[in-house]
């Protein structure tokens, strides 16, 4: 809502403000930005559900795009277009095309692509992320019935010799496994 506020008064580049401060609580929370603040993902959200009910799948994500010089790539560019556009004095509101971009592409592909592969502030998120506090699983209530994976928008849940296993640094601290599990078997520590 924030978000709207602020590009319907004309003052989106305050975002960046928003998002530096994402980018502190990332020190202690990790991805906190990503699963609460990001207009991204709570367009996604809404998309996401409106695909579930009417039953629409998308593509998984491309081997091509998983490679990370590709984020890199992006983040970079992405840099360059907001520098450059400061430097001959051209307002370009990169903030809402990233915006659009994102939700074209998980239009057509998974949620996991943008997230883990494509986003710029991601990429950054990616450098700042060093939380100590995780989502973990209790092994003793977990029954390992799959629902948390299948709810996880980011695949990030892993699972060996029946173990469940959340990669921290891809996480968006969105809380959709804690939500869905029947068990109570997931935890923020």
């Amino acid at each position: 809502m924030l978000f709207a506020f602020l590009a319907f008064k004309g003052r989106i580049k305050l975002w960046i403000l928003v998002f530096g401060v994402g980018l502190l609580i990332s020190l202690i929370w990790g991805r906190f930005y990503c699963g609460w603040i990001c207009p991204i993902n709570t367009v996604l959200r809404m998309k996401n559900w409106i695909y579930k009910k009417l039953n629409i799948n998308v593509f998984n994500t491309s081997n091509y795009l998983k490679k990370q010089s590709i984020r890199w790539a992006i983040l970079l560019l992405f840099i360059g277009i907001m520098v450059i556009s400061r430097w001959i004095n051209v307002q370009i509101n990169m903030i809402l095309y990233v915006l659009i971009f994102a939700f074209v592409i998980s239009l057509i592909f998974d949620e996991e692509m943008w997230h883990k592969h494509l986003c710029p502030y991601g990429g950054l998120l990616d450098l700042t992320d060093k939380a100590k506090k995780k989502l973990v699983f209790d092994e003793k209530l977990c029954k390992s019935c799959g629902i948390c994976v299948e709810n996880c928008p980011n695949n990030i849940i892993s699972v060996t010799d029946n173990i469940y296993n959340i990669h921290s640094k891809e996480c968006l601290k969105c809380f959709n496994c804690q939500d869905v599990c029947k068990f109570n078997a997931i935890n923020y520590k």
